[in-house]
């Protein structure tokens, strides 16, 4: 009876036991998770420092009361507060290295203090003239250091590595409806100058950037008031009327112009689908001219748009695209009665604008008209970046190409004339083609693949000879021996029992030494099973780990020698989603899940075992509690999951 209970007890005990190790590291994950998002939730919020009305002092103008004007006075902006303390969420490696750092630090300490000799030996040794020389140096030494103590103390307060300020001393106002160029350096917070506008930097003391607003309830909802070209075009994966609706209504008439304005009438006949072509990931079937035009249209849509921020657009396109962007974007109709600030190294616009800035230094050096700043006597080649070219297209030249192209040959004429009867004779051939070409244009991104069914056989035959076909059988028939084992013992105590029963009745107790018999047998028994657990583990580790190098090398092998056109049509999102997502599944959910199917299956033929054992062959089933297949809807919601970890965008 003892023995029974203890084998129950044990058998009770050995489920808390075996899922006290996952509980324990759940309990870690989740403690370092929620750490981590404290730590998130816990850092310094933007402060708003954009005032949608116009300022309350005495002195300010009908100018700054305007609905789209931009004020700002005495103004200083920085993108990081130096009051504020923003470091990495997950800093363990930084404070492991900053403690090797201090030790290694001691170190060199005790070294060089080990290793410098003492002054009054140096001065025993040293003659009359080396003597005089170490005075010497030691007098200019110490007036640097005063000069360094008085000179360099207002030069810190202002410039220091403390102070992280990026526009100092900022002061204008634009009039609403006006057209701003702003000039400068590289470096000299132009870009900064719209984020600080757009309040996307931290405003120092306390500044305010004030641009009015229409005081109705429909214009303080309104989440087009404002609209910003980066510097580096902005596109999604979605087609190119998308990328300019980017969710708004979509209004044909003026949706036409802003595409004429933005010169991209052109772009639409050469692509296959027209607007709506697929673009794909970072705009990688369109040139960087046709993403900045695109990013320039979506900014100009909005007919509700009172604030034009334009972050040099016309960089990235030629000299007459430029001439026609601004021409017919910037100043023409579909811009028409905005606030726009253009950013541009084109000298050749600034007459054009209403008035102009020049930064330099992060600080306003000029600002005024085009006519004023040029009596002034100010340089505006020195202001820009005279090497990315700033001229003109010559009028001379535009017209010589108008003349060419009025002047055709007559034999071009023929030839032209001809290829109209060709094109006339396979007029339907061609349909077809632009057909094809228009519904391949209308899908570029590929769909990811999904298996449908269950898993097939040939999925787990791969994966264990990925890992090592024989340690994988090995696993199912030490696995098979601890089960064997385990019901061994349960038999063999139930045997002890017996032949103990028998005995007492007879009159013939078991000796010590037989009991110490049957207990090295049953010890024995125990002892099997326990060392083919662990075996068993040890090789599912260790196959786990070849089969995870395996694949994970196999993976890289095929992503990094495949064509570059499997990128165009494969997101970035889907191929880490492999890396990241797939790879954990191989290496934690599916080595847990064969280990239990694996006990399980030998748990339930090690019970089919003691049942025909103890009832001597006698086995009847019932039918009614015969296994149901797995429903195959679990199978589908667990590949439809993993499915949406692939978009990443």
């Amino acid at each position: 009876a003892t023995a029974f209970t203890t084998a129950a007890l044990f058998n009770i005990m050995r489920f808390p036991f075996a899922f006290m190790p996952m509980g324990m590291l759940q309990f870690i994950q989740s403690r370092i998770s929620l750490r981590r998002l404290a730590r998130y939730l816990e850092l310094p919020e933007l402060e708003k420092y954009v005032v949608s009305e116009p300022p309350t002092e005495d002195d300010s103008s009908d100018a700054s009361a305007q609905v789209g004007s931009i004020t700002i006075k005495n103004a200083s902006f920085a993108w990081t507060a130096s009051g504020k303390k923003i470091g990495p969420i997950d800093d363990a490696a930084e404070k492991a290295k900053k403690k090797k750092e201090a030790r290694e630090a001691k170190k060199a300490k005790r070294r060089s203090s080990k290793a410098t000799p003492n002054a009054e030996d140096l001065r025993k040794s040293a003659t009359a003239e080396q003597l005089q020389k170490m005075r010497k140096s030691a007098s200019v030494g110490s007036k640097l250091d005063d000069l360094e103590g008085t000179n360099h103390s207002s030069f810190d307060a202002e410039w220091g590595p403390d102070n992280h300020t990026t526009l100092r001393d900022i002061t204008c106002t634009i009039e609403a409806g006006s057209l701003i160029g702003i000039v400068g350096t590289v470096g000299s917070g132009k870009s900064s100058f719209l984020s600080a506008v757009l309040g996307e930097m931290e405003a120092v003391d306390g500044a305010k950037v004030y641009v009015p607003r229409d005081e109705s309830p429909k214009e303080r909802k309104n989440s087009n008031f404002s609209s910003y070209c980066a510097q580096t075009p902005w596109v999604v994966n979605d087609t190119l009327r998308g990328n300019i609706l980017f969710g708004r209504r979509y209004n044909k008439e003026r949706y036409e112009k802003v595409i004429e304005a933005c010169a991209l009438l052109d772009d639409l006949a050469v692509l296959p689908a027209g607007d709506k072509t697929e673009i794909g990931e970072k705009g990688i079937n369109l040139s960087g001219g046709q993403k900045a035009r695109v990013s320039l249209a979506r900014a100009m849509y909005s007919e509700e748009t009172k604030l034009l921020l334009l972050d040099d657009p016309l960089s990235a396109v030629d000299a007459h695209v430029g001439e026609h962007l601004f021409r017919r974007a910037i100043t023409g109709e579909v811009s028409a009665g905005t606030t726009r600030l253009l950013v541009t190294h084109h000298v050749h616009f600034l007459p054009r604008c209403d008035k102009v800035i020049v930064l330099e230094g992060g600080r306003i050096k000029h600002y005024g008209k085009y006519s004023d700043l040029i009596d002034e006597g100010v340089d505006f080649a020195g202001s820009v970046d005279v090497t990315k070219g700033d001229d003109a297209p010559d009028a001379s030249t535009t017209e010589d190409d108008k003349a060419s192209s009025s002047s055709a040959s007559p034999a071009k004429k023929a030839e032209k004339s001809e290829d109209d009867k060709k094109d006339a004779d396979g007029g339907s051939a061609d349909d077809k083609t632009k057909a094809a070409m228009k519904k391949r244009g209308q899908s570029l991104v590929q769909k990811e693949e999904r298996e449908e069914g269950s898993v097939a056989g040939s999925a787990y035959v791969h994966y264990a000879r990925a890992g090592g076909f024989c340690a994988f059988l090995t696993m199912f028939m030490i696995q098979g021996l601890g089960r064997a084992s385990e019901i061994g013992a349960s038999f063999w105590l139930a045997y002890w029992a017996e032949n103990a029963i028998g005995a007492a009745m007879a009159g013939t107790p078991l000796s010590d030494e037989r009991t110490v018999w049957y207990l090295n047998i049953y010890a024995l028994f125990g002892m099997v099973a326990v060392f083919g657990l662990t075996i068993r583990s040890v090789l599912m580790a260790v196959h786990r780990l070849h089969a995870s190098k395996t694949l994970h090398k196999n993976l890289l092998t095929r992503i990094l020698r495949a064509p570059v056109a499997f990128f165009d049509v494969t997101p970035t999102g889907r191929v880490l989603a492999r890396f990241a997502a797939d790879m954990d599944k191989i290496d934690l959910d599916l080595t847990q899940s064969i280990g239990q199917g694996m006990g399980t299956i030998f748990s339930v033929l090690g019970a089919i075992g003691a049942i025909v054992a103890a009832t001597k062959g006698t086995f009847l089933i019932d039918p009614s509690t015969q296994p149901q297949h797995h429903p195959a809807g679990s199978g589908h919601v667990l590949k439809y999951g993993s499915l949406q970890l692939g978009p990443l965008r």
